[in-house]
């Protein structure tokens, strides 16, 4: 695993919440390379940011239909 592909990875659970993308950032969190274990673990979590924020305007704008 590379610090490319987790990027890449990064993108997917960040931009689109692909769990597939998701359980390799996780994977990538308990790797030897501490450089590879921040990368994702800093992706993992900006990803999740974004999800949360994205059910809660999901949940906003169903009150307001």
């Amino acid at each position: 695993m590379d610090s490319d592909y987790v990027f890449l990875c990064g993108v997917m659970w960040c931009r689109f919440g692909q769990q597939e993308a998701g359980k390799e950032l996780l994977r990538a969190a308990s790797s030897m390379d501490p450089d590879m274990r921040a990368l994702a673990r800093a992706m993992f979590a900006n990803g999740a940011l974004r999800l949360r924020d994205l059910e809660r305007q999901g949940q906003t704008s169903s009150r307001a239909i």
